[in-house]
């Protein structure tokens, strides 16, 4: 294993939106076995330090590689592609539509049945991450990185949103 690999190919996966999760955590078990630090406790400071770093960089990759939006924008990195955490999507349709999401959120609790808004609205947010993830996989597969870009924001949107809507779930579950 070398410092300077992809986290793909530390993983053995081709450099892809959509990744087989099962190969992905099964290498993620071998290389946490293979370069644990405790392995290395007997061993010279120098082979400690890497295994450390190792260890470091397999946790970051693993991370990165697991979740939808880190893998995009990781992906995006590779082609040489910066996405800068201040950029926001010009998509003003797109905007429009996590304004009136958003809205609909805050209002859950005033609903006459919160748990069945919630639900209802989580519902339309997995299924609009979902279509995004879909749409991102699609165009930098084409090699439409500006495309890639705009899509990204978007994940990124959407997960936010659908982090905000699972913790309101969780405050509204300890509610009852």
């Amino acid at each position: 294993m070398s410092l300077h690999q992809t986290y793909f190919e530390m993983f053995g996966l081709q450099p892809a939106f959509h990744i087989d999760r099962a190969a992905l955590a099964e290498r993620y078990r071998k290389l946490q076995r293979e370069f644990h630090p405790d392995k290395y406790a007997a061993r010279s400071d120098r082979e400690q330090l890497l295994a450390m770093q190792y260890a470091a960089q397999i946790n970051e990759a693993h991370t990165t590689l697991r979740d939808p939006v880190l893998r995009a924008a990781y992906l995006l990195k590779l082609a040489g592609v910066e996405v800068s955490p201040e950029q926001t999507t010009s998509d003003a349709e797109f905007l429009m539509q996590q304004m009136m999401l958003r809205e609909r959120l805050e209002e859950v609790r005033d609903e006459s049945d919160p748990a069945a808004a919630i639900d209802e609205l989580g519902e339309e947010v997995r299924g609009l991450f979902a279509t995004e993830q879909r749409n991102f996989a699609d165009v930098f597969a084409a090699g439409n990185l500006d495309a890639g870009k705009d899509s990204l924001l978007k994940l990124q949107f959407l997960s936010k949103l659908q982090r905000q809507v699972e913790e309101l779930e969780e405050d509204l579950l300890g509610d009852y």
